[in-house]
């Protein structure tokens, strides 16, 4: 490389690593504490308070000094279930949060082709949303995506999640780089996942969690009430401006950010977080079952070998977010308050079937037979065994022997996650573990590749 080149190189990186700091923001017209800003929420959105109570814990890691990692949630459910709404809470919060209604990733460090390179520093989507929430109401545009632009869009989401920077090449501009703290967080929502996108995650990394909003269907004469009711738009823009106010009040109470004392904090709690960690890891591991060959009247299913994540970087994020928690509700320790977000994000972050298995197996006291996942899944027994096997390859469950008449599968959960049978699992479970999931029966497609359906 010339000396003139090297200049050239050195002209467009940027000239020192960006560190931690938290913004300068306006101060609040009026002090608000959480209890004044979750009344209000629960107040207008009452079905929606878990989920707008779990993005503040979000957004509020910001603050916490030593945390590196981003994270990225996704609020899951059917359209029109009011996922925009919970969004749309954390809208136009400067310096705060960011938001866009169309992204791609190829904007995070742009090599835009009809851009002078001197002027590609002003593109990049990675410096604006630094240090700031990420808002992204559908995740449509991504997930959509033909598979090779679906690979190629989710390998940059998982690396710039990672929140060091992201370096291109290309044969434009050349190389691009962005280094340093480079953290942000990032809420969005999305219909019901397909399995070829927890296919492509599960290949490149899990970086995202999501979580499902599991609303029951109204009836009749509540929608008629409904119509009767303070607009939702009124509605939307209260707990905007209060969201507003408690960070603000927030971001004004620790403008260097907190230093969190890890030493102090409660052993069983972190227990929690751990064995947490330990689930979602074996529910989000890949692999394919398949119908190998047929001996009489039985199935003799085969298998992919099996991709179990370590648990490190979901440990580490599940702590976070617990953290995260603690702090908007004004601790910088953990409670037991703070497991209950940690709980429900294990779950609902597993693919497809797997989530709403895993709360059936809990309903059931550990074991399930063919019968119940057939009525649960509203698929047929080879599936179902399809799916039970599954869960015992991934180390969920063991297999287990039924009554002497009875001859289907039975499958019990393993001695080491016995702790989610417990009453201090109940305990954060209590309320929120929905039953209404989305469970369209399984395709025959679906049974022979091996890939869930979406829950």
């Amino acid at each position: 490389m010339s000396p003139k080149q090297s200049q050239d190189q050195q002209k467009f990186l940027p000239s020192a690593e960006p560190t931690f700091s938290v913004a300068k923001v306006p101060e609040p017209s009026k002090a608000t504490t959480f209890e004044e800003w979750h009344a209000t929420i629960k107040q207008n959105f009452p079905e929606l308070a878990t989920a707008v109570e779990v993005s503040m814990s979000v957004v509020t890691q910001l603050l916490i000094r030593d945390v590196t990692n981003c994270f990225a949630l996704v609020l899951v459910d059917s359209p029109a279930a009011g996922k925009t709404i919970a969004i749309n809470i954390f809208d136009e919060i400067e310096k705060i949060t960011y938001s866009s209604d169309t992204f791609t990733p190829a904007s995070f460090v742009s090599n835009a082709a009809n851009v002078k390179k001197e002027n590609l520093p002003k593109l990049d989507l990675l410096t604006r949303i630094r240090r700031h929430m990420f808002l992204v109401r559908d995740m449509a545009t991504i997930f959509s995506a033909r598979d090779d632009d679906l690979m190629k869009n989710l390998g940059i989401l998982t690396r710039v999640l990672d929140g060091e920077g992201l370096s291109t090449d290309t044969g434009i501009h050349g190389r691009r780089t962005l280094r340093g703290d480079y953290v942000f967080m990032m809420l969005a929502a999305s219909t019901p996942i397909s399995p070829r996108v927890w296919k492509a995650m599960g290949t490149l990394g899990q970086r995202i969690f999501f979580l499902g909003l599991h609303l029951r269907r109204k009836t009749a004469e509540e929608l008629a009430h409904q119509l009767k009711d303070t607009s939702y738009k009124s509605k939307e823009l209260e707990c905007r401006k209060v969201t507003r106010e408690f960070l603000h009040t927030l971001w004004h109470q620790y403008p260097q950010g907190v230093e969190w004392n890890k030493q102090t904090e409660d052993d069983s709690l972190l227990k929690v977080v751990s064995r947490c960690s330990v689930l979602l890891a074996r529910l989000r591991g890949q692999v394919i079952v398949y119908k190998e060959k047929w001996e009489g009247d039985e199935k003799e299913f085969s298998h992919t070998v099996p991709s179990v994540e370590h648990e490190n970087r979901i440990n580490q994020c599940l702590y976070n977010i617990a953290r995260g928690h603690a702090l908007a509700t004004g601790r910088t320790q953990l409670a037991p308050q703070d497991m209950r977000i940690v709980m429900l994000l294990a779950f609902d972050s597993a693919p497809g079937h797997r989530a709403p298995l895993f709360h059936e197996l809990i309903r059931k006291g550990g074991e399930l037979k063919t019968s119940d996942v057939t009525a649960l899944l509203n698929c047929v027994p080879g599936t179902a065994h399809k799916e039970m096997r599954t869960f015992v390859i991934l180390g969920i469950c063991e297999e287990a022997e039924g009554d002497t008449l009875d001859t289907s599968n039975h499958i019990r959960l393993k001695e080491d996650l016995r702790w989610f049978l417990g009453e201090e699992c109940k305990r954060y479970l209590e309320g929120d573990t929905g039953s209404d999931f989305l469970k369209p029966p399984l395709s025959n497609s679906d049974a022979v590749s091996g890939d869930p359906s979406p829950c």
